[in-house]
């Protein structure tokens, strides 16, 4: 019920028809479910685009699918019902409806909240999740219903159950998140990974762990985690302030996936190499590279090119390939923070001699 007033009331703010009363509403149901806050600014773009004021495309648009939103048994009110010497006002509101629940509703049910997992719960019902996704270039910061702050680097996605807090605190991660998490000593806080999963009560927390990578890695920057590798599930491995996890697969794990044949995994017996070391402070500003994407700014200490390749993919959402075997294992630091994609090669270029060739948002670098 919740989501069909959300639509409801978002429509009307779009048409500026609606009520202080419903402005209220709309912010109190945003609050209570922040991750729609993406599926707002996505609307409201189109809402102002120069197709929004054509009306009579709009109302062609609402006729289309009015049908649809019936079979939905969605109410749209009595703004749908305006008498004929408010027809404007009625065509922007249709409009309003129509940019909601068609580009608005596909992007919010197919892409943050209301999907269904594959996994059912004890009554054999399906459990309903939330999800928050980044697209490679850029990032979000995503506050939970507890109050713990997460921020999603670009190409990550974040997963929670519609019931998180009320019994257990729970987020599936891929890709990249920094966590603050509120400290609750009764709900232990809970992220899992492909590979790994991480218990805190209260703690700030960096977890890299993209299916393609070739390692997961959690750096801790207060606080303290307990990390369980998942293929061993009797090893526990506690992390301190300043410490650094990183969990390398074994290459029969492909894209956070083991093969379904539990035989050939038994047979392979899966290794996982795994190390601990201590973060790396800039004596100029205090910083650590694992975390400064936050506040924008990519960074890389003694990375090979191939590494830093893929990192920039995901920054600029582009792609690269690195031709030259020899390239590839070239070694480079250095920080970027507001440069274009050509000036951040460019740069490159001036430590590391090569050329490279772009063709749309494609970039081969050779020699």
């Amino acid at each position: 019920m919740s989501q069909e007033k959300f639509w409801i009331l978002l429509s009307k703010k779009l048409a500026n028809e609606a009520t202080a009363a419903e402005l209220t509403e709309l912010e109190l149901l945003i609050q209570e479910h922040p991750e729609w806050q993406h599926a707002v600014q996505n609307i409201g773009d189109v809402w102002t685009s120069r197709l929004a004021h054509d009306l009579m495309e709009a109302e062609d648009a609402f006729m289309l699918h009015q049908q649809r939103m019936r079979e939905m048994d969605i109410d749209l009110g009595d703004g749908v019902s305006d008498t004929k010497n408010k027809k404007v006002k009625k065509i922007r509101w249709y409009w309003a409806a129509a940019a909601a629940f068609i580009i608005g509703g596909f992007f919010l049910f197919n892409n943050i909240t209301g999907q269904r997992s594959g996994e059912g719960s004890g009554d054999g019902l399906a459990r309903e999740v939330n999800e928050i996704s980044t697209r490679p270039g850029s990032k979000s910061k995503v506050e939970l219903p507890d109050g713990s702050i997460v921020w999603l680097n670009a190409g990550s996605k974040l997963t929670y159950d519609k019931n998180f807090g009320k019994d257990l605190r729970e987020v599936t991660l891929t890709g990249e998140g920094y966590f603050d998490v509120m400290k609750m000593k009764d709900k232990p806080f809970i992220i899992h990974t492909s590979s790994i999963n991480i218990k805190v009560l209260g703690t700030v927390f960096n977890v890299k762990a993209y299916p393609e990578d070739k390692h997961t890695e959690t750096s801790l920057i207060r606080g303290s985690v307990e990390v369980t590798i998942k293929n061993r599930p009797n090893d526990k491995i506690i992390l301190s302030p300043s410490e650094k996890l990183v969990v390398e697969n074994d290459a029969i794990i492909k894209n956070g996936k083991v093969p379904d044949n539990k035989e050939n995994v038994s047979a392979a017996a899966i290794k996982t190499l795994m190390s601990v070391n201590k973060l790396k402070y800039s004596p100029a500003d205090s910083t650590v590279a694992e975390t400064e994407w936050i506040k924008n700014r990519l960074v890389f200490r003694d990375e090979s090119l191939a590494e830093l390749a893929v990192r920039m993919e995901r920054w600029y959402d582009v792609s690269i390939d690195v031709a030259d075997e020899e390239l590839q294992q070239k070694r480079v630091t250095g920080i970027f923070e507001n440069e274009t994609i050509d000036q951040a090669l460019g740069a490159l270029k001036i430590f590391i001699p090569f050329k490279y060739e772009q063709t749309g948002n494609k970039i081969i670098i050779h020699r």
